[in-house]
């Protein structure tokens, strides 16, 4: 937690999945940035060193409300390749895997799992629109701390101690950055050179990021591929554009709530769910009211598997209010590899970026230091299966990045890491500090409780300190606070221009406020 008082000027506040985020993006407040400048650089230092968790080729949405504008969304979204592909390549060079994660989980890796990433095209962007730094001051302090080496986070050590031989050790270049001359998985806090990253960063950052698209970078990235037999080729990454959408909307006890529009359906599913628990008391969460919050959760996550495979993002988005909002009658994701920054500036600027790479292809892009996605491997947002969309169409997504706003001037940026349960733990963080009352703190680390989908029906994990006596769903009970449930990330912006930054205790987070003068 980190507190500034009132009255300085351009301070940024600024929560993040690491400390080496969180300093990049102090290094671009100190350079006289804005929030979205911090946010910039902050993801892009996120996406390189949170290694295994997320790429340079991960899909992205960032939301970003300025003050007297209405708040737009930036969908960077996964797109489907395999233009000009040859039938043959449909359905080819992904391999399997079953991991004993967060009680079991199936994916497919390989070179045939990698959709088009569009974390870097929304980044810049961002930029494009609402950067006060040059691009190049944005990438440098990230390459400089690449190229020097950087420890290995405990997010990434946990995941990878599932993950390090069947998603990142089948390909010799992946498994020498994590592993040791032994064969063995490096330690949480060792060193780790990416070799090439630095490269490719200090490339990007002189000639921008279109480099990652149309540039050598994105041929690379595309032979690399098609050498392994998958779908994405040079024409995919040359047509890819991030998207400029405006945000869905909803109230939350005086507070204006902006998140993404579809295809990124965690936004959906948020409004729903607030909209559908508006009535709680506000005496906290007594056994009536987590009893409602589980079969809220419940009853959206059902709807949305009732929903065609093949019905228009818009009017599912609609269907699912008119839902929440009218009362009518009415699934399980889980990815680890997702990473969220949140900055906010004395001026209002907020700024709330998500990104995720799936579970991760195991593909390294030899001489460049990208990883790359297995986003068309996640079963779970491809309900058509396998390469089952059309090239060009983009990929659902659970991401929701928010950003809040009050009439009397307070604003909130918001998000978190956690797949489906982003939107569960968003929920009960917004509840707990705009419905509730509690303080930033408090919020992100009350205990939360998750409705997921298992083979036996719908059960409720919950964390300890939640009565559960009127849930009506089988329990899943932790013993103590868990990444399970997200790792959210916060900034504040009180009504006198206050800021406080808070991460969430269960993710070995970063926050901070800085800048001013």
């Amino acid at each position: 937690m980190a507190r500034r008082a009132a009255g300085t000027r351009r301070a940024i506040g600024i929560a993040g999945p690491s400390e080496l985020a969180v300093a990049a993006g102090a290094a671009a407040a100190d350079c006289g940035g804005n929030a979205v400048d911090a946010a910039i650089s902050a993801a892009l230092a996120a996406l390189c060193t949170e290694v295994a968790i997320v790429g340079l080729d991960a899909a992205a949405y960032i939301t970003v409300w300025a003050p007297g504008q209405s708040p737009v969304v930036i969908d960077g979204g996964i797109v489907m390749p395999g233009m000009g592909q040859p039938a043959g390549r449909f359905g080819a060079a992904g391999r399997p895997v079953r991991l004993d994660y967060g009680g079991g989980m199936e994916t497919v890796v390989g070179h045939g799992a990698v959709g088009v990433g569009g974390a870097v095209a929304a980044l810049g962007e961002a930029a494009a629109g609402w950067s006060s730094l040059p691009w190049e001051a944005l990438t440098r302090p990230v390459a400089d701390c690449v190229r020097a080496g950087f420890p290995l986070s405990r997010a990434s050590h946990t995941w990878l101690q599932y993950s390090h031989r069947e998603i990142f050790g089948w390909q010799a270049e992946s498994a020498a950055v994590i592993h040791d001359q032994d064969g063995k998985l490096l330690p949480p806090g060792a060193m780790i050179h990416v070799p090439g990253l630095a490269d490719s960063l200090e490339a990007l950052g002189r000639e921008g990021p279109g480099l990652l698209y149309g540039g050598w970078l994105g041929e690379a990235i595309a032979d690399c591929v098609q050498s392994g037999g998958g779908l994405l080729g040079r024409q995919d990454r040359q047509a890819y554009r991030a998207q400029r959408r405006a945000a869905t909307r909803c109230a939350v006890d005086g507070w204006s709530v902006a998140v993404p529009p579809p295809p990124a359906i965690g936004g959906a599913a948020l409004a729903a769910m607030l909209a559908r628990l508006a009535e709680l008391p506000q005496n906290g969460w007594d056994a009536r009211s987590v009893a409602a919050l589980a079969m809220v959760q419940r009853d959206v996550f059902e709807f949305l598997r009732t929903l065609p495979d093949d019905r228009d993002a818009d009017e599912a988005l609609m269907t699912l209010l008119e839902w929440a909002r009218g009362g009518g009658d009415p699934g399980g994701r889980h990815s680890p590899s997702t990473v969220h920054v949140s900055t906010l500036d004395d001026s209002g600027l907020g700024c709330a970026v998500t990104a995720s790479s799936g579970y991760g292809s195991g593909v390294l892009v030899p001489g460049t230091g990208i990883w790359l996605n297995n986003c068309l491997g996640e079963l779970e947002l491809n309900p058509r299966g396998f390469h089952g969309l059309r090239p060009g169409e983009h990929m659902a997504s659970n991401m929701s990045p928010a950003v809040a706003r009050k009439t009397d001037g307070a604003a909130l940026a918001l998000g978190s890491p956690g797949a489906e349960r982003i939107t569960t733990a968003l929920l009960q963080v917004m509840l707990n500090f705009m419905h509730f009352g509690m303080t930033l703190e408090d919020a992100l680390a009350a205990p939360r409780l998750h409705v997921e989908r298992v083979a036996e029906g719908w059960q409720a994990a919950a964390e300890p300190g939640l009565p559960l006596e009127q849930v009506p769903l089988p329990c899943r009970r932790f013993d103590g606070l868990s990444m399970f449930f997200g790792g959210a990330g916060a900034v504040l912006r009180a009504p006198d221009g206050a800021l406080v930054a808070a991460a969430d205790p269960r993710r070995q987070g970063a926050a901070r406020v800085c800048g001013g003068g």
